[in-house]
């Protein structure tokens, strides 16, 4: 099959669906938990597969590479946290398919993909290695203790439904399933877990009536009809190749045995875990900004901050896009600058206090003043000498001072300190 469909012979994409079509498609559907959205899976993972075909380094691993490429496109689409809701109908009427189900459906998504893989698909340790993208020793560990939860699970639930009276403690386990929710049941499994471990009986009844083979024996989802046909017919129908080849090129990268790379987490299901709250941080961190932005958003900050800026870069351009460091590192400047504006009678008076103030708040920063930034310390004096930290700054602290002569169009003329 790997050779005829590396050669593109029209049967044998049709060939290969007979053969995995419907166990895919079982497989997106546990992933997905929707219908339509596992069929289109469905869909692009046999587009995929008969244009990467070449690619595969080893054709015995033509099975495994069918599911990682199912996998990396429900991965892409964001796999479910939920059991499928409608896989129950497959389970109907018969009672211990139900409660086989329902313990599994309990279970860590991670869990039940592993345990739906290993004894539903029955894929072997080095394929469940290729498709996680595990090491398979890992994956070996992983599939013991699923199974041993999984079978303990339906021990103890199964003597409680059954009313099996070899074992009491098992049968009360199991009356307190149906009284826990999801969050509860790590807890439980514990308890459970412990108990089968110690009571003989308990060990005797798992190892002589395996009850896994109640979940080894449940139904796939029923898949809707036509699906086949649409599947086909996407592979073959000429006028489809940009689709093919859009569909083709959006898998993403392959490793060099022809696996696809994007297949490794479980997508934006589990993202929903931290997306959330990150979200949440991004907004409080918005709110602080805003609400700083406009507790600064005074006049005399605004000239102060425009005076810092005038300072260090000498342009206006670099004064107009100031930052909002700049504007919170230049509020304390502000104040003094002006309760010593507001104590001024004349112009020129005005211009050696916005001077001596500018000085006090930068700190023994070099400082060029024009009559243009203290006409604007002057409009806003009005608003801040009532201000209650006008007193507390009012003395402006003595610092190192600079003149520069700056050609203005009024008549103050700048003056500065000696060094």
């Amino acid at each position: 099959m790997v050779a005829a469909l590396a050669a593109g012979d029209r049967l044998a994409a049709g060939q290969v669906y007979d053969v995995y079509g419907t166990r895919l498609y079982a497989y997106c559907h546990e992933l997905l938990a929707d219908p339509k959205l596992s069929a289109d899976a469905l869909r692009d993972t046999f587009i995929v597969a008969a244009n990467r075909v070449r690619g595969l380094a080893n054709p015995d691993e033509f099975g495994a590479w069918l599911y990682a490429l199912a996998r990396a496109e429900c991965v892409r689409v964001g796999i479910s946290d939920d059991a499928p809701a409608d896989a129950a109908s497959a389970a109907r009427g018969d009672r211990l398919a139900r409660l086989a189900l329902d313990v599994y459906s309990m279970l860590e998504p991670e869990q039940r993909e592993l345990l739906d893989l290993a004894f539903r698909h029955r894929l072997v340790d080095s394929d469940l290695s290729l498709v996680l993208r595990e090491d398979e020793s890992a994956v070996s560990v992983r599939v013991t203790k699923a199974q041993g939860d999984l079978e303990t699970a339906l021990l103890v639930v199964l003597a409680a439904r059954t009313g099996d009276p070899r074992c009491e403690d098992a049968a009360d386990l199991g009356r307190k399933f149906d009284d826990i929710d999801g969050k509860g049941i790590p807890a439980w499994l514990l308890t459970a877990t412990k108990h089968v471990e110690k009571c003989a009986i308990c060990g005797d009844a798992i190892r002589n009536r395996r009850p896994l083979r109640l979940f080894e024996e449940l139904p796939h989802a029923f898949m809707p009809p036509g699906v086949r046909s649409r599947v086909l017919e996407a592979m073959r129908d000429p006028a489809g190749a940009a689709f093919a080849d859009r569909i083709t090129e959006r898998a993403g990268k392959f490793d060099e045995g022809g696996f696809p790379t994007g297949g490794g987490g479980r997508g934006s299901g589990s993202m929903k875990k931290w997306i959330l709250p990150s979200a949440g941080l991004l907004v409080a961190g918005c709110a602080v900004a805003l609400f700083l932005t406009m507790t600064n958003d005074h006049p005399t900050a605004s000239t102060a901050a425009t005076s810092t800026t005038s300072v260090v870069s000498g342009s206006p351009s670099t004064a107009a896009t100031s930052s909002f460091g700049e504007l919170t590192a230049s509020s304390s400047g502000s104040a003094s600058s002006s309760a010593s504006t507001s104590a001024s009678a004349s112009s020129s008076t005005t211009s050696a206090d916005n001077q001596q103030g500018g000085g006090g708040g930068g700190g023994g920063t070099v400082t060029t003043t024009s009559a243009t930034t203290v006409t604007s310390t002057t409009a806003s004096s009005t608003h801040t000498t009532s201000s209650p930290t006008t007193s507390k700054s009012s003395t402006p602290t003595p610092t190192k001072t600079t003149a520069t002569p700056t050609p203005t169009p009024t008549t103050a003329s700048p003056t500065g300190s000696p060094s």
